[in-house]
């Protein structure tokens, strides 16, 4: 049975607190829940909001909200708030309902411009903009429309098509900028005033609200345009301020839901369906998407307890190598060695060091490899990867040896590279959510110890427990997490963490090898 860390037992203890869906009041899908994280309205004000929405979306729609969905639109529709402070558990239907939210606004006449960091996020809204657009009411289409054209040519628009309605409605996707460094550059807000509804707010740079805050002076009575900002709390910054802001301005409506309240109202099945999400079974993505709070980055390392194991190898162990040698000159390379246990557990035994001194072309390489060759032949190793850079002569001269040792695999690595392809497509959580391959590396390593299936000697765990302590991670847009550069972690620790790179190499080899039965063999499209 895996061991739960604090973050998943803290999710667990919060779906069982659950009022049972006896208890709760139904609604006209699912039911109405008890529980939110905020909602700095009142209970009553709530349902006749959501009775709004609930018409509003049927008649417009054809669909039957949820609860809190009924509530979001209801709220729009009634006029009586003009920005929207929203955060959902992930796979609740935000992009969905958003779209539903702008075809809305631009019926009513309202000039909305669909917003996000990155041009793919807006996108995903945009798509359930025209998805939306082939359900809608008639009176609708016509307004968008000449009476003789298609609702299904817009299947084929992009994003970057502006929809105008008749009554001077409109409705555009636009990007905001995903980084500090390129937002001005990119960030298609400035000039421009109107309705905004912006996805993954938690990950737009300040300096873009700054622009979206034209919002405020667009309407010449005085009156705000809407500002409809949902997201994940991803980081510290203006949207998480307005969250957990004590006395919201006037006209300020916030819902702050977690998984509890999307079980309760019957948007999640089962708690089995959560525990049971990729989402649940990192650390991370626990905390941000289903507890739905603030991860501190700056103060927590990604790695939990380091739990030891000095018992001696035993027979049919299966044993792998990872070498960081990245970096022509240096006198230290190590090498770690890793192996599963007939149990399928993970042991890192031992990280060597080895040290050629001065450095010497066209030999030093050559002597490394003769290392890692003896390591191989006395342990039988299957797969051994090794950090490319200078490490590519490495990599050349163990593959020539493969068959003089018994069959063997090696991998150059690039940890700057993007995530495993191969890995990818079998829908592997730390591929498929990694921002690149270091990022997939380290979370590979966390979700193996955090679930209780990765041991360390009392040597190798001295030798790590520094440099894994430095590790922090951080969002990026679309969800993906990212490690903190190296040049910091050296800061931390006063040196460059080869130890730990090694650590990570050999584990990805255990786990390639691992994950295709032993037949795994390398091309150049798995990254």
């Amino acid at each position: 049975m895996n061991v739960l860390n604090p973050v998943q037992q803290r999710t667990v203890d919060l779906l069982k607190s659950a009022t049972p869906a006896r208890k709760l009041r139904k609604w006209t899908r699912g039911r109405i829940p008890e529980h939110y994280k905020r909602l700095n309205i009142s209970d009553e004000d709530a349902v006749r909001l959501a009775k709004i929405g609930a018409v509003e979306a049927m008649s417009l729609f054809g669909t039957n909200l949820f609860f809190t969905q009924a509530l979001i639109l209801g709220a729009i529709k009634s006029g009586e708030y003009q920005t929207f402070v929203v955060v959902t558990p992930s796979q609740y239907g935000k992009s969905w309902l958003s779209g539903q939210i702008a075809i809305m606004l631009a019926d009513m006449g309202r000039e909305v411009h669909v917003a996000a960091g990155t041009e793919d996020t807006t996108n995903i809204i945009m798509k359930n903009v025209i998805d939306h657009l082939q359900t809608v009411d008639d009176s609708v289409k016509q307004k968008l429309l000449d009476y003789n054209d298609k609702v299904e040519k817009l299947q084929s628009s992009t994003s970057k098509k502006k929809l105008t309605f008749k009554g001077g409605g409109s409705i555009d996707g636009i990007t905001l900028g995903a980084t500090t460094d390129d937002s001005k550059k990119h960030n298609k807000a400035i000039g421009r005033g109107g309705d905004y509804i912006i996805d993954e707010a938690g990950l737009v740079p300040e300096d873009a609200y700054a622009e979206v805050g034209r919002r405020e002076f667009s309407n010449v009575d005085g009156k705000k345009g809407l500002l409809f900002q949902i997201s994940n709390p991803h980081a510290e910054g203006m949207f998480y301020d307005k969250l957990t802001e004590d006395n919201p301005p006037e006209g300020t409506l916030i819902l702050w839901l977690d998984a509890r309240t999307a079980l309760e109202e019957g948007r999640f099945k089962s708690v089995q369906q959560i525990t049971e999400s990729d989402f649940f079974r990192n650390r991370s993505t626990c905390q941000r998407y289903l507890l739905c709070e603030l991860e501190n980055y700056n103060d927590e390392s990604m790695f939990g307890n380091v739990v030891l194991d000095d018992s001696p190898p035993e027979p049919g162990y299966t044993y792998f190598i990872g070498v960081d040698s990245a970096y022509k000159g240096v006198d230290k390379i190590p090498l770690c060695l890793s192996a599963t246990t007939p149990e399928g557990k993970v042991r890192v035994l031992d990280i060597m060091i080895l040290d050629k001194k001065e450095w010497v072309d066209g030999l030093t390489s050559e002597l490394i490899v003769q290392d890692i060759l003896n390591v191989v032949k006395r342990l039988n190793v299957k797969f051994i990867c090794c950090d490319i850079g200078f490490g590519v002569y490495i990599v050349e001269g163990l593959a020539k040896h493969a068959n003089e040792y018994g069959e063997f695999f090696v991998k150059g690595i690039n940890f700057g590279a993007g995530t495993t392809k191969l890995r990818k497509e079998k829908n592997h959580f730390s591929a498929k959510y990694g921002y690149n391959m270091r990022a997939e590396l380290h979370m590979d390593m966390q979700q193996l110890m955090d679930s209780g299936n990765l041991t360390f000697t009392s040597k190798t765990a001295k030798m790590l427990s520094k440099q894994m302590e430095a590790v922090r991670t951080q969002p990026r847009p679309n969800g993906k997490t990212s490690i903190i550069s190296k040049d910091e972690i050296k800061a931390r620790i006063g040196h460059s963490p080869d130890e730990l790179d090694s650590c990570l190499l050999s584990i990805h080899a255990l786990l390639m090898y691992n994950m295709t039965g032993g037949i795994y063999v390398y091309t150049e499209n798995d990254e």
